[in-house]
């Protein structure tokens, strides 16, 4: 097999977990978390760059390098980093005695076989990916705050306003994203 039919077959695995198979463990947020958030991030870019252009009198290219450098920041903060965070601390947590480390791994969405509540996972996941909307939506709103102030740019639209449509609008398509992807662990 040539290197570009490898390369190819990889970047599919990795794109689409559901098709993959393997005995390891992991945390489950994490995995779904990370493959929508970087497979979404076109959704995401367009959408809320339109909204921002709609909203604003702002030129496209600065709209769309705003909304970049917001998503690249939440992104890593939040869509990387809060499900890492939240592995490592209840990686921890699974060292406690009987039924505690149940309860971390089953918070910390730890997939593994003989994993306890696993047929709960998908759910705890979607839980957790609303808890990451919450944190996206104050992170990229105080990005915009930050941003616009250092800029002197003074929006004449709401800001909180823009920050929940937009992030709605994107998190409708992430949502499409985990459910096309997650389909089977999710039991759709």
């Amino acid at each position: 097999m040539k290197f570009e039919k490898k390369a190819v077959l990889t970047v599919l695995f990795l794109i689409m977990p559901s098709i993959a198979y393997a005995n390891g463990g992991g945390p489950l947020l994490l995995f779904i978390s990370g493959s929508a958030f970087v497979l979404g991030q076109l959704w995401i870019l367009f959408v809320e760059t339109t909204l921002l252009k709609v909203v604003s009198e702002i030129s496209l290219k600065s709209a769309f390098t705003q909304v970049f450098l917001a998503n690249l920041i939440s992104t890593v903060v939040v869509g990387l980093g809060f499900p890492l965070l939240l592995a490592v601390v209840t990686a921890f947590g699974m060292l406690l005695p009987e039924p505690y480390g149940d309860y971390s791994s089953a918070i910390g969405t730890w997939i593994y076989e003989g994993a306890p509540a696993f047929d709960y996972l998908g759910y705890i996941s979607l839980l957790w990916l609303l808890v990451t909307f919450i944190l996206t939506v104050f992170c990229e709103r105080a990005f915009y705050s930050w941003y616009w102030r250092k800029s002197g740019y003074t929006p004449s639209f709401s800001l909180n306003k823009f920050i929940i449509q937009a992030h709605a609008a994107s998190y409708v398509g992430l949502l499409v994203v985990v459910i096309v992807m997650w389909h089977e662990l999710l039991g759709m």
